[in-house]
Formats: structure tokens, C-alpha cells, sequence
């Protein structure tokens, strides 16, 4: 399981399988698919880059250590 953190530092959301992404309550927040994280309606909110999820105005989104 990978844990992603908002840029504050706060514990937000996780993958258990690298292809989901579910709130920190285990809510499906989105998908991961061709390096990019989509919400659960299809739409694109940002990209993966090394270990941080860019939005689309490249900053920080989400980061994993």
C-alpha cells in the first residue's frame, strides 16, 4: 500500500494496488492510468511525475515518500 500526503504534510489518500486511489476514509477518489490520475468520473487531474501527482499547472497535488 502507498500513502500519498498533501503538501502540508497531512496523510490524504492511498493506493493499495497501484491503480486505485481511495480518500484516507476509503472512499474512491480515482484511477491511475498511462501516468495520469483521473477522478472517478474520467476526467484528468493530474499527472504522476517521480513521486508527487502534478496538477495541471504543475504543482503538487499529492507526494509519497
Amino acid at each position: 500500500m502507498t500513502q500519498y500526503f498533501d503538501p502540508s504534510g497531512t496523510y490524504k489518500a492511498y493506493t493499495p494496488d497501484g491503480k486505485n486511489l481511495f480518500s484516507e476514509t476509503g472512499i474512491q477518489i480515482g484511477h491511475f492510468l498511462n501516468g495520469f490520475l483521473y477522478n472517478t468520473s474520467g476526467t484528468a487531474i493530474g499527472h504522476v511525475r517521480d513521486k508527487k501527482i502534478l496538477d495541471k499547472k504543475g504543482q503538487t497535488i499529492y507526494y509519497t515518500n
